[in-house]
């Protein structure tokens, strides 16, 4: 040992406590024994935080509409679970809250990433059917998971619950081709605020991270009700992204032309933010929102 340096004991206690870190420090970023629940597992920014959680050893819990993708493949000593649910529907979120209880005998995280918007829904040529099958997934949805995942959490002391906002709720550029979606997604932001308020001294945390423009690696593995799918029509898929950015770079992407970080956002993007929001590193966090769109947004 040089001179000047101090030499630390770790206890079994602590490496018991914090995982077999072969150094002895405590690691932040684990999460086994913890149980994470991913609403829109299916979708490309949903396969994103389910890899990521489950590469940490969490017990990762796959909440969609649409079947089960093939194959599921867990990527650390946690289980994999794909329960199939409709997160409008009040009662479906009852039995698949209950039946996760159950089954891992707690929930530690929730990430509300369920939701969708039109596209391409300027004002006047929105409808109130467009507004009524927004409201009830990106609202309803996520009011009713989190008010039935809390009380679990608040039972625990403790908890975190992520939303997945948009850069469409922040900007008006970002959300003038979808308005609608862009006012529900400011729904998100302001009830997880008032929720981070509200809920603090419950021990549960409220934070929400803002994606961009997010592609997927390939096509391959998009799910039927995939935003990729339902709207490729109009913005084409990943595999066309993905080749045009190889020849173009920025130029031609939708509405992030501009960015100043000339680089595609990958579902591991938004993942990595919800690892940090959920993760012991953050537990000084609650109320916050954290954009990632390559520099698009840059909120004050």
């Amino acid at each position: 040992m040089l001179a000047g340096q101090r030499s630390y004991k770790i206890s079994t206690y602590q490496i018991e406590k914090w995982g077999t870190n072969v150094t002895g420090k405590r690691d932040e970023f684990w999460f086994a024994g913890k149980t994470v629940i991913v609403t829109g597992g299916n979708g490309g920014i949903g396969q994103g935080i389910v890899e990521a959680f489950s590469e940490r050893d969490a017990n990762v819990v796959i909440a969609d509409i649409g079947a089960a993708l093939v194959p599921q493949t867990r990527r650390g000593a946690g289980e994999l679970l794909f329960i199939q649910a409709d997160i409008t529907d009040r009662a479906a979120v009852n039995a698949l809250v209950a039946q996760v209880h159950e089954k891992f005998g707690r929930i530690d995280v929730l990430i509300n990433n369920a939701g969708r918007g039109e596209g391409m829904a300027p004002l006047l040529d929105a409808t109130s059917e467009m507004l009524d099958w927004m409201v009830q997934l990106n609202i309803y949805g996520t009011f009713n998971m989190t008010q039935e995942v809390a009380k679990v959490m608040a039972q625990a002391g403790q908890g975190s619950i992520i939303m997945i906002s948009s850069a469409a709720a922040f900007s008006g550029r970002a959300g003038r081709y979808d308005p609608i979606y862009a006012g529900v997604k400011g729904f998100i932001n302001s009830f997880g605020k008032a929720l981070a308020a509200g809920l603090g001294e419950q021990g549960i945390r409220f934070n929400t991270v803002s994606p961009g423009w997010i592609v997927p690696e390939s096509s391959e593995a998009i799910s039927e009700n995939s935003f990729w799918r339902t709207l490729s029509d109009r913005f084409g898929t990943p595999d066309s992204f993905n080749a045009d950015f190889a020849a173009n770079g920025m130029k031609n992407v939708h509405n992030a032309s501009d960015q100043p970080l000339k680089r595609l956002g990958r579902p591991q993007d938004i993942a990595a933010a919800c690892v940090y929001f959920a993760s012991d590193a953050a537990r000084h966090a609650t109320g916050q929102v954290l954009s990632i769109c390559g520099g698009g947004y840059m909120p004050s």
